[in-house]
């Protein structure tokens, strides 16, 4: 069983005739972050069967990536976020920001 980086996933290796013999089981064992990796001779053949609640995840997580990648590119809005960042500080030890619950009180 190997590991990967993202979200630990377990990878659990069957050939194709095992679980044609076995497939209730072995999609049993495809559940959280266990992911089945089925063999074939021809590596463009192999396929991978995961847990709805694990792509899920997964699919964020890329999605999160890709937002963020966005934004470090964007060069006039990832300083305009540094020069904030600056001054987060210093703005928060004079007491100017507010918590969310006071910004959005219902008096």
């Amino acid at each position: 069983m190997a590991r990967t980086a993202l979200g630990n996933a377990t990878w659990l290796e069957v050939n194709r005739s095992d679980l044609r013999q076995h497939q209730s089981k072995w999609l049993k064992k495809a559940r959280g972050q266990h992911v089945l990796l089925i063999k074939s001779n021809d590596a463009d053949e192999e396929k991978v069967v995961l847990d709805r609640q694990y792509f899920d995840e997964i699919r964020r997580k890329l999605d999160s990536l890709v937002e963020t990648l966005e934004i470090a590119m964007d060069r006039k809005l990832f300083n305009q976020i540094l020069a904030a960042a600056d001054t987060l500080e210093e703005d928060l030890r004079l007491g100017k920001l507010h918590s969310l619950e006071d910004a959005f009180a219902e008096d």
